[in-house]
């Protein structure tokens, strides 16, 4: 939070006065694996509240917006204009997959306009399914290769530890 403030007094014009103008009205947006929930996200709330950046009232609570990290990747590739060009049609999906290190995530959204009686209302990204998280990230391949390469190879050469 102290680096957030410092950056607005530094980069901004009138900095004095735009902080004073935002920080009563901050709402924060954390980002979480697709598989956590409740738990995991009342263990986020509650460091939220002891690193004090938000309030232990209902008030400070509703500060703090949850959304899964296949979200956050969609919001982010609409920001960047990745989807721009796709020529979406009402129905179309998009399917973000987030290849980490521990886990694999799956989150899969539909393009369209979710209230068919307002065909003015811009069309939005809906939840296709619950997102998936899978524990095969980028270091168990890593792992699996090494398992691999060590038995086709085992009697070539006599591994370190083994």
């Amino acid at each position: 939070m102290e680096c957030t403030v410092a950056y607005i007094r530094d980069t901004h014009p009138n900095s004095a006065q735009l902080w004073e103008s935002l920080k009563d009205n901050i709402a924060f947006v954390l980002s979480h694996p697709n598989g956590w929930e409740g738990l995991e996200q009342s263990q986020m709330r509650q460091a939220a509240v002891h690193s004090g950046i938000i309030e232990d009232t209902k008030g400070g609570h509703a500060q703090l917006t949850f959304i899964t990290e296949g979200e956050a990747s969609l919001h982010f590739a609409i920001e960047q204009g990745v989807l721009k060009d796709a020529n979406l049609k009402d129905g179309d999906g998009v399917v973000v997959v987030d290849a980490g290190g521990g886990t694999i995530d799956v989150s899969a959204y539909i393009y369209g306009n979710t209230n068919p009686d307002q065909p003015g209302d811009p069309p939005v990204f809906k939840e296709a399914f619950i997102p998936q998280s899978y524990f095969q990230g980028s270091i168990f391949v890593t792992v699996r290769a090494m398992d691999y390469l060590r038995s086709a190879y085992s009697h070539h050469y006599q591994y370190p530890g083994s």
